[in-house]
């Protein structure tokens, strides 16, 4: 029997036929995991917006079934995100992690990315940083611009549980904003130039940093508008005040999605 051939009797084992439908209102554990990890398109992928618009979840969830088991390896990963967070249908974490891990391994950043944040939060699993680490590494070698902004954010977060081996370590933070910053991420641009602005962890780069945050206001990073605005504001009113635009526009956005998710979950 072929590899190929073994993955799809064993994906066929591990699928069932049907989702187990949520419960609504499981009380307050439950919302919390319901932002955890990305389909592979993104927040807002085809497949998401079906179940965010109110497409029937069994339906959605035969069709990716079926293509999971033709070999698509996103909606492998998908399948995995969605029983790793139980926004759709009720959680299933070891399931997820199964899924997830043969996504990964067969090249999906995203899986990666969601591995990470499945040993991060601990959904199923002891908490890891340790193991994130790693997880969020192999999503960025693969293509995850995304994945450096949780590294920074790892490198620079306390850990309350003492039976973690993990400690503070503000370069490595800064190091991988600044790679994710190379790369596109958005968020990581903010963060670098906010730090080269204020002279956090770095030496101030006025020039860097208006770069940087120039060029997050563009991608839509509200915080980085209201930098440019505060900035400006010494000796550049006309500058000031675009930048102040930028940002009133950006929350307004912000908002309206906010509500639009709100009224999907309510």
């Amino acid at each position: 029997m072929s590899p190929a051939s073994n993955v799809h009797s064993l994906l066929e084992r591990l699928l069932p036929l049907s989702i187990s439908p949520m419960t609504p209102r499981l009380g307050r554990r439950s919302p919390l995991f319901a932002g955890v990890g990305l389909p592979v398109e993104g927040v807002r992928c085809a497949r998401v917006r079906r179940l965010d618009e109110g497409a029937e979840p069994q339906a959605l969830y035969r069709d990716l079934r079926h293509a999971a088991l033709r070999g698509d390896v996103a909606a492998l990963n998908d399948l995995g995100w969605a029983w790793l967070n139980g926004k759709y249908w009720r959680a299933d974490p070891l399931l997820a992690n199964h899924l997830l891990r043969m996504a990964a391994l067969q090249g999906c950043a995203t899986a990666w990315f969601n591995l990470g944040q499945q040993h991060y939060f601990g959904k199923g699993l002891d908490i890891s940083y340790a193991n994130a680490v790693g997880c969020y590494q192999h999503a960025f070698a693969c293509g995850m611009a995304h994945a450096a902004a949780a590294l920074g954010d790892l490198y620079e977060e306390e850990v309350c549980d003492g039976d973690q081996a993990w400690s503070v370590d503000l370069p490595a933070a800064y190091r991988w904003f600044l790679r994710g910053a190379e790369q596109g991420d958005a968020r990581c641009r903010f963060e670098v130039g906010y730090r080269l602005l204020h002279g956090v962890q770095v030496e101030v780069d006025m020039p860097a940093a208006l770069h940087w945050l120039e060029l997050a206001s563009t991608a839509g990073v509200v915080q980085a508008a209201e930098e440019l605005a505060l900035y400006f504001s010494r000796d550049n009113a006309a500058r000031s005040e675009h930048w102040r635009a930028r940002a009133i526009e950006l929350g307004r956005r912000q908002a309206r999605g906010r509500a639009v998710e709100d009224q999907v979950e309510g």
